[in-house]
C-alpha cells in the first residue's frame, strides 16, 4: 500500500506498507522541503543544486493490529472514491493498494470540508503509523522538474 500525503501547508509525506512474510513493515518518505512550493516557486536553472530534493527515509516494523492495517484490510477499502480538485492549494492525497488480487487507486482533495469519514479514518491513522518509524537518515535524491 501507498499512501501520499500532499498538504496545502507543510511538506510532503509517502507511507509505503508492505509484508515480508508475516512480518509487516513501513517506509516513511518525508520531504524536508515542500514539493509543492519547489515546482511552483521559479528556480534559477544555473544553480547545480536546483534538481536535489532533501528526503528523510524512515523504516520500521509495525504490528497486524496497528490501526492503520485493520482500516486496510477492512474490505471498505475497494469503496473508496475519487474526488480530487484541480486546484493546487487544496489538500491532496493519493492511495494504491493491491491485496495481490484486487487493487485500489483512490485519490481525494480536502477530505474534512468533503465529509469523507473513509478517507479522514485512514488519513488519521496515517499519522500515528508514520510516528512508527523513527526517523534516520537525510538523502538528496536527483528529482527532475
Amino acid at each position: 500500500m501507498r499512501l501520499s500525503r500532499f498538504p496545502n501547508e507543510g511538506t510532503e509525506t509517502i507511507l509505503d506498507i508492505h509484508t515480508v512474510g508475516s512480518r509487516v513493515f513501513v517506509t516513511v518518505t518525508r520531504f524536508l522541503n515542500s514539493l509543492r512550493e519547489r515546482i511552483t516557486t521559479p528556480t534559477n536553472d544555473n544553480c547545480q543544486d536546483s534538481h536535489l530534493i532533501a528526503v528523510d527515509i524512515s523504516i520500521s516494523e509495525i504490528s497486524e493490529r496497528d490501526p492503520i492495517i485493520r482500516e486496510i484490510l477492512s474490505k471498505q477499502i475497494f469503496d473508496l472514491k475519487s474526488d480530487l480538485n484541480q486546484e493546487i492549494k487544496d489538500n491532496h492525497f493519493f492511495l494504491f493498494f493491491t491485496d495481490s488480487q484486487n487493487c485500489v487507486s483512490a485519490a481525494i482533495s480536502n477530505p474534512v470540508q468533503k465529509l469523507n469519514e473513509q478517507w479522514v479514518r485512514l488519513i488519521n491513522r496515517s499519522y500515528g503509523t508514520e510516528l512508527k518509524a523513527p526517523r534516520r537518515d537525510i538523502q538528496k535524491l536527483h528529482f527532475s522538474l
